[in-house]
């Protein structure tokens, strides 16, 4: 599973939590990696105002979510003619 985050873009520096006078970057991080190893990490938007890149973390952490659910409804029922 995946988290989206939203980050200020290297070298700017939000002066409050959802300033628009700066650009970010959608930032994605793998949460199922096993505890002895170190999450993944991988920047997938760059240069986006803050509604936009807001917009995008929604969305992919909604998409995600129905994942999530699909995967989990599919694992809970048995299998026909099992």
């Amino acid at each position: 599973m995946y988290i989206y985050t939203l980050q200020a873009m290297p070298g700017s520096k939000a002066k409050f939590d959802g300033d628009t006078s700066v650009l970010y970057r959608v930032r994605r991080t793998q949460t199922s990696t096993s505890d002895d190893r170190k999450s993944q990490t991988d920047v997938i938007r760059t240069n986006l105002g803050y509604e936009e890149a807001m917009a995008l973390v929604k969305r992919f952490n909604d998409k995600e979510g129905e994942s999530r659910s699909a995967r989990n409804e599919q694992g809970s029922h048995p299998t026909p003619g099992a």
